[in-house]
């Protein structure tokens, strides 16, 4: 039994060794890797090297003042085209007719939906003399066509 117990402890330190030198295999292809691709992309553009930044940011400072905002906003407003006014030389929108043609036109349309309503299920909802006389006028209308 004693010689199973240490061939299971040198197994068991034969892996730790092997995964260690796996993991460190796996970051020396990586370092590889990154040195190739770090070569082949300076060799390739060499010629047009883009300049570092500086190691100093260089910030600008302006001083904000109520003459400079109003100067900004004087630029700011003749950079914008003109626009035509409201009142004088635009054309207003034509109404579309009197108050006795809209009053006509609406009344048209109430009747219209009162017959639809007279003629469909909700027929008991409507007031008995709006429905005597909607029944009137399409008894006659059955009759004339």
């Amino acid at each position: 039994m004693r010689s199973s117990r240490k061939v299971a402890a040198l197994s068991s330190g034969l892996l730790v060794r092997e995964q260690a030198s796996a993991e460190s295999y796996q970051a020396a292809v990586a370092d590889d890797l990154a040195g190739t691709v770090e070569h082949v992309l300076n060799s390739r553009y060499s010629g047009t090297r883009i300049e570092e930044p500086s190691s100093r940011p260089r910030g600008v400072v302006q001083t904000i003042t109520g003459e400079s905002l109003l100067a900004e906003l004087a630029a700011a407003r003749a950079d914008q085209p003109q626009r035509a006014s409201r009142s004088g030389d635009s054309e207003t929108p034509r109404r579309s007719g009197s108050f006795l043609g809209r009053v006509f036109a609406f009344g048209c349309v109430a009747v219209v939906l009162l017959t639809l309503v007279c003629l469909s299920p909700f027929r008991d909802y409507v007031p008995s003399p709006l429905r005597d006389q909607v029944d009137r006028v399409t008894h006659l209308l059955k009759l004339a066509g």
